[in-house]
This record gives C-alpha cells, sequence and structure tokens, in this order.
C-alpha cells in the first residue's frame, strides 16, 4: 500500500506515466491531479480559451519550493492576468471550511473547558444577558481572520497570472474536530493550492500576502480600541464597553499569532518562502507580528 501523492489516501499503486508519482483510484488520471508533465503534451492555445477550466495541482501548494525545484513541477505556460474566479468546488470547500470555523471560535467560548459542551452554556449566558453580540462579533473575527488569510494568498497568485484555488485537506477535517472538542484555535481546514510558472518575487508575494493581511487585520483592531478608549474612557466604567474591547482585543490576538505562526522560516510555512526570497522583509514583518502580540497580551488588557 502507497499514499495518494494529492489526498494522502491509502491506496494501491496507481503510477501517473507522465509525473511517476502515485496517486489513489479517484485521482489516477492526468487530468484529476492536475499532472504537470501531462500539461507540457498539450497545445498552449488551449490556455487562452476561457471556457477552460484548470485542473488542481498534484503536489504543488501555496507552500513553494525552491526556484529550481519550481521549473521542473510548474506547468510550462504563464496564464494571463484574468480577473478573479472561484470554480464550484472550490465554493463548496470554502463553505465547509466557514462553518468548521464558525463552530471553532464557538468553541473557543467554553474558554478551554469541556469544549464545545462548555461553550453552549457561555453562549446562552450571553446570549440571555443582552450580550448576544459578543459571540457575533467573536465569530465574525474567526472567520474574516481566516478567510482574508487564505484569499490573500489566491488573489495575489491570480493576480501573477497563476492557477489558484483554495481545498479542504483530509487532515482538515481532523484538526477542525479537536479544535471543536477541546477549544483549540487551529486553522487548518485547508489551504490555497497553486500552479502555473512564477518567478520567485511572485511566488514569495503570494506567500507574504496572507501573514501581511492578519498584520493589517491586527493594527486596524488595535486602532479601533485605541480610539473606543480615547472617546468612551476606560473599559471598566462600563461592562459592555469591556467585553467590546476584550472581543476586538482577541482579534489582535488571533491575527497576530495566525501571522506568526504562518511565517515561522522554514517549509511548508509561509515564512520559509519569505525568508529564502527576502530577510529583511520577513524581519520586519515578524517583528510587527509580534509587537502587536504584546499590544494584545499586555497593554490593552491593562487599559
Amino acid at each position: 500500500m502507497a499514499n495518494c501523492s494529492l489526498c494522502g489516501a491509502e491506496t494501491t499503486a496507481f503510477i501517473c506515466p507522465y509525473c511517476k508519482s502515485v496517486f489513489c483510484f479517484e485521482h489516477k488520471l492526468p487530468e484529476s491531479h492536475g499532472c504537470p508533465a501531462f500539461q507540457m503534451t498539450q497545445a498552449p492555445g488551449i490556455i487562452d480559451n476561457e471556457e477552460y477550466e484548470e485542473p488542481e495541482p498534484s503536489r504543488v501548494s501555496r507552500f513553494r519550493p525552491r526556484k529550481k525545484q519550481i521549473q521542473s513541477r510548474s506547468i510550462p505556460y504563464r496564464g494571463s492576468r484574468r480577473k478573479t474566479r472561484f470554480s464550484e468546488r472550490e465554493k463548496k470547500d470554502l463553505l465547509i471550511a466557514s462553518i468548521l470555523v464558525i463552530l471553532v471560535s464557538i468553541s473557543m467560548m467554553g474558554f478551554g473547558r469541556g469544549g464545545i459542551i462548555s461553550a453552549i452554556a457561555s453562549l446562552y449566558v450571553l446570549v440571555m444577558s443582552g450580550f448576544w453580540w459578543a459571540p457575533v462579533i467573536t465569530s465574525s473575527i474567526f472567520l474574516f481572520s481566516f478567510m482574508a488569510h487564505e484569499m490573500a494568498h489566491k488573489f495575489t497568485a491570480q493576480k501573477y497570472g497563476m492557477w489558484s484555488e483554495f481545498r479542504m485537506t483530509v487532515s482538515g477535517y481532523y484538526l477542525s474536530l479537536i479544535a471543536i472538542l477541546f477549544s483549540f484555535p487551529i486553522f487548518g481546514t485547508g489551504a490555497v493550492f497553486t500552479s502555473g510558472t512564477a518567478s520567485e518575487d511572485e511566488i514569495a508575494k503570494s506567500n507574504l500576502a496572507g501573514p501581511l493581511t492578519n498584520f493589517v487585520i491586527a493594527s486596524i483592531l488595535s486602532v479601533v480600541i485605541i480610539l473606543a478608549v480615547g472617546a468612551l474612557g476606560s473599559p471598566s466604567s462600563s461592562y459592555a464597553l469591556y467585553v467590546f474591547i476584550a472581543m476586538v482585543n482577541f482579534g489582535v490576538i488571533l491575527n497576530g499569532w495566525l501571522g506568526l505562526f504562518n511565517m515561522i522560516p522554514f517549509q511548508p510555512f509561509d515564512g520559509g518562502t519569505v525568508f529564502a526570497w527576502n530577510r529583511v522583509v520577513w524581519a520586519v514583518l515578524t517583528i510587527g507580528l509580534v509587537f502587536l502580540m504584546i499590544l494584545g497580551y499586555l497593554i490593552f488588557p491593562a487599559l
């Protein structure tokens, strides 16, 4: 038995005659796993056809290998810089991921005590106390932070003419289940997969887009807290203001963690590609995310 190179499922050895990789029955055809080698045999004119639907990549994700390896795996054409688009498969995966992220955000209201069961009890107390908007804000921050990160990867890659779509992964379902059951903020539902030829700068910028987006979101939420305290006074003066600032501050911490986690300077993290491309950019963004984390954990709670 072997593992499918695309979905990771255990399978009998279906070896692609073009790229020589192992796939399961569902992905054994070159068209099913987006075989880069198979694409080399196709007429380049088909790429200009607006009806052409690019297949999923086999082993090329948004965590791209070094430039030397990219040339051997990438599809040997340069797509046009076309408008953003979503396939039906991607829409379904995004819907599933959104539901799972919202469930994780609800589970976080259990504060690590009992997971989703404890969270439901806390949710009931908040709603009955008139603070129904607190879980709404929390879920919205969770969902927006996750989607903004992933879509930043997708839109940037598409801007540079590459095929790029979000896909749920098998491990994502398991990670989401753990997060929901144990109130752990894991963002592992899926990833943006990308294929196509691109320069080293373009690949690095596509990887940089996700953590940079989280930095921007955390910065904006920090400004919201500062303005709210400046206009309305100390959070201790109003319980509603205290809850609001706590929710927004949670968004600062969440985006800081999400950005920092992805800036780890090793593959397959975004930071691995960014670090190899430009260490100064990597350092500046990482320091900025650490600063926002300090604001979220130490300064804002003391207001």
